[in-house]
């Protein structure tokens, strides 16, 4: 694991692979490297990078937890890295999106397992506002994250745009009605049959997964 000073505080990433760069975020410690870095290492240059606040970056009790694109910026300064795609799921697909807002050298985006406009919405905010055990760094980071016309940024991207769930996940209606949007803004837009959330996760180690990651990655 090697870490970087952001603002003051560690950013964990680990590095893998060869080719172009791809980011892949983590809000977990485990599993240590997700099953698809062996997947995808031949072809693209992996930076699994842990946000401040999750994972086994430093989790301080204050801090900009909305900055995570400028602290993937360090870690791929850091690392001599300049263009690069960006993946993430369920939350880190948040994450990812807002990596890619922050800079031009972001070439594509890749969110999976959720809604990326409209989420979360004014009734999930209000019940994480109310949840006494959810830790300051996601709550701080989906305020940030709804700082933003998601359909706005998402349009205005100019990279390639990956959206995709599986058909047994409890977000498909909502990623469903969205579809037509997110296809008019320029998304490409994927289901994987039978998959519920847990089962299109890129830390499940199935051949399922390979074939999402391998479907996916054939874009970018």
């Amino acid at each position: 694991m090697r870490t970087v000073l952001h603002a003051g505080a560690r950013v964990a990433y680990q590095v893998s692979g060869s080719g172009p760069a791809l980011v892949l975020l983590k809000n977990n410690r485990q599993p240590r490297d997700f099953p698809a870095v062996s997947w995808l290492a031949d072809r693209f240059r992996i930076v699994e990078v842990h946000p401040v606040g999750f994972g086994a970056s430093d989790r301080p009790t204050t801090y900009d937890f909305g900055s995570i694109g400028a602290q993937v910026l360090t870690v791929l300064d850091h690392e001599g890295l300049d263009r690069f795609a960006v993946w993430g799921f369920s939350q880190t697909a948040a994450m990812a999106a807002m990596v890619a807002r922050t800079t031009a050298r972001a070439t594509a985006l890749v969110m999976g397992g959720l809604p990326p406009i409209g989420f979360p919405g004014d009734s999930e905010m209000r019940r994480l506002e109310r949840e006494p055990r959810l830790p300051r760094p996601p709550l701080e980071f989906w305020r940030a994250y709804r700082a933003y016309d998601w359909h706005h940024e998402l349009r205005t991207f100019v990279g390639t745009k990956v959206v995709y769930i599986g058909t047994a996940d409890q977000a498909i209606r909502s990623l469903r009605r969205l579809r037509p949007v997110l296809e008019g803004i320029g998304c490409r837009y994927l289901e994987f049959e039978g998959l519920d959330h847990a089962g299109s996760s890129l830390g499940a180690d199935t051949a399922e997964v390979r074939h999402i990651v391998e479907t996916v990655s054939s874009s970018l």
